[in-house]
């Protein structure tokens, strides 16, 4: 149990390169409903991991501002406290960004660093690692719906809900298709037609029976 003010603000100072990293990565593949006790085994780790690598630095440091008590005398260059100081807090987040994209964009490093399949659900694994596809829907009740998963000619993107949220699907363009065969109406091209009028179509996997998914 830390009783001082000073061990709180060294544990938080510890601690706050791996809940910058930490944050940074959630904000771009989504947390996926991680507890605060995930999280705090995530911050230990990553903040152990940056502490390791900085060690160098960070021992310069401290004999820069505490042995040489430039600190306490106040003959320590403000500039420099100033670059040090955004740099403990936005280097893990860059980090963390970047390790994020890499793995949201499906890069062998990113795969390595955070993991081969973190989504806890079929349903979060299928559409980070599905870009561009055309899905047929079958509902429980038997009718069929179909829908382009992409970003739509009037610049909207597709969205599926990501756990712990119950699972519902955006595709921002529906396609015209029989509803009880579930053959979709194709053009003289062999691409599929939209709906006219439609601004998309909106699902929740409660209602869902069958996915029928053609990437391309």
């Amino acid at each position: 149990m830390i009783a001082t003010f000073q061990g709180l603000l060294v544990a938080v100072l510890a601690l706050l390169p791996g809940a910058a990293y930490t944050f940074a990565l959630e904000r771009v593949t989504t947390g996926y409903g991680v507890s605060f006790s995930d999280r705090l085994v995530r911050f230990l780790a990553a903040s152990a991991v940056m502490h390791a690598l900085l060690a160098a630095g960070e021992y310069w440091v401290y004999r820069y501002l505490v042995v040489e008590r430039r600190l306490v005398n106040g003959t320590a260059n403000l500039w420099l406290l100033e670059v040090l100081a955004l740099a403990y807090v936005l280097g893990p987040i860059m980090v963390g960004s970047v390790v994020g994209w890499g793995h949201k964009n499906h890069k062998k490093w990113g795969t390595l660093l955070v993991g081969a399949a973190v989504e806890p659900r079929a349903w979060d694994y299928l559409w980070r690692r599905t870009d561009r596809a055309i899905v047929r829907i079958k509902l429980k009740s038997g009718i069929w719906l179909a829908g382009y998963r992409g970003e739509a000619p009037n610049g909207r993107r597709s969205y599926a809900s990501a756990h712990p949220e119950e699972g519902d699907l955006y595709l921002p363009l529906s396609f015209t298709i029989n509803p009880s065969s579930g053959e979709l109406t194709l053009d003289e091209n062999r691409r599929p037609v939209p709906v006219p009028g439609e601004s998309g179509l909106m699902v929740r996997w409660t209602e869902i029976e069958y996915l029928d998914i053609k990437e391309f």
